[in-house]
């Protein structure tokens, strides 16, 4: 049984493959990709995995990486290939975890012996996997893991190449609801993995089909609850504009304010904060790093350093770009339509007002509907170059539908 292990470093599983049966077929990745946020690099990912298993006759993938993206960029690739396909994600990460109650990563069996097996048996696939329930579980899972922006911006790429219908919807409703229990490297993540996690979720989880069998039954007893992390998504969304965006917050926070700095890029906002010329009244707005003005949806992890070492971490930040999974304060994040859609952050301005009201879920400005709407729209985009980002940024997709390419 041939199965393909498409890799970006060298890895141990080609060798554990052998060891249980199969016949691995290593296939050796570019790390060189085209600049661009965390929806460019998954998209990239996906298409150079399909084009470099294409021809090679294989009958399952195993498939390992230790960024976020480039696993959801690997899943994609199986999904067009309809190849049986394992996931062994970095241990702990939400996304891996995610991919577990997805049903396509064990969660306690071996991953290279699950492979040769699926190989052996033709199945199943990830398209036979990826359905409303199980992506529920993902979903709840990732979030009670710690995930935030990131996790819904891929596993909905994920529902739409496998073509679930409702997932947006089912995001909008268990999001806010469910909360993180825990976070990447904690002691009670250390202690309990991935199958702990799953056991603690218990029947909030519906029982669905993995790759090594009933989701449930491979599950162990329920460990001690984990002390709890808090952190939730609230949706917001500007009734008039039409405008949406995530904010993740912690504890019975009900609202955010400030007086809005805006800036075109990240490195603007930088540059601002390292000067000093922010204040704690102040409303960080960081436009330009959408799909397509990004391109690809940058994490601003680069911004949350520096509002950390300026001490003014809990500065709230509005942006169509991502929130980092450990910001502090109240980030609101995949403001949609972006600005480089003629989205509402283009008509804001320094010393404008805004009311994030966390509770009503809405966005209240203190300019007049008129003012606002007579003013002239800044498009920020970042320099895409030519070629590959050239044409993602060209057609991408808002975020909350995965930011992959317009079909």
């Amino acid at each position: 049984m041939r199965v393909g292990v498409p890799f970006f470093e060298p890895s141990a599983y080609p060798d554990r493959i052998q060891a249980t049966g199969g016949d691995p077929v290593p296939l050796r990745l570019p790390r060189a990709r085209p600049a661009g946020g965390i929806a460019l690099v998954r998209e990239w990912v996906a298409d150079i995995t399909e084009i470099s298993c294409a021809g090679e006759d294989l009958d399952a993938l195993l498939l390992a990486a230790a960024e976020p993206a480039e696993l959801a960029g690997l899943l994609l690739a199986a999904i067009r290939l309809d190849l049986p396909a394992v996931c062994a994600g970095s241990a702990g990460s939400p996304l891996a975890i995610a991919f577990a109650a997805l049903g396509v990563t064990p969660v306690t069996e071996d991953a290279a012996e699950v492979a040769v097996n699926i190989a052996r048996s033709g199945g199943p696939r990830p398209a036979d996997l990826v359905e409303n329930f199980s992506l529920a579980n993902a979903l709840r899972a990732g979030l009670a893991a710690g995930g935030g922006p990131e996790l819904l911006v891929h596993l909905s790429a994920v529902a739409r190449e496998a073509r679930s219908a409702g997932f947006p919807q089912t995001i909008r409703v268990l999001a806010p609801e469910t909360t993180a229990l825990t976070t990447p490297g904690s002691n009670w993540l250390a202690r309990h993995g991935t199958a702990g996690l799953l056991a603690t979720l218990g029947d909030s989880l519906h029982e669905v089909p993995t790759v090594a069998g009933s989701l449930k039954k491979t599950l162990p007893d329920t460990p001690p609850a984990p002390e709890g992390e808090g952190l939730r998504l609230v949706f917001i969304r500007g009734r008039s504009s039409g405008t949406e965006a995530v904010c993740r917050i912690s504890g019975s926070a009900s609202e955010v304010s400030g007086e809005c700095r805006v800036f075109d890029g990240e490195e603007a906002a930088i540059t601002a904060v390292s000067r000093g010329e922010v204040a704690s009244s102040n409303l960080l707005v960081v436009r330009g790093c959408g799909p397509r003005g990004g391109p690809g949806l940058p994490v601003l992890r680069r911004l949350a350093d520096a509002l950390k070492g300026a001490q003014v971490g809990d500065m709230p930040v509005l942006t169509d770009g991502v929130a980092p999974d450990d910001a502090g304060g109240a980030w609101t994040s995949l403001v949609s339509p972006e600005s480089a859609f003629g989205g509402v952050l283009g008509l804001l301005r320094d010393g404008d007002s805004l009311t994030l009201d966390l509770a009503e879920g809405r966005i209240l400005a203190d300019i007049a509907a008129k003012e606002l709407s007579g003013r002239e729209t800044v498009v920020s985009v970042s320099p895409a170059g030519a070629g590959y980002a050239a044409r993602y940024a060209r057609s991408a997709l808002p975020a909350l539908e995965g930011a992959g390419f317009g079909r």
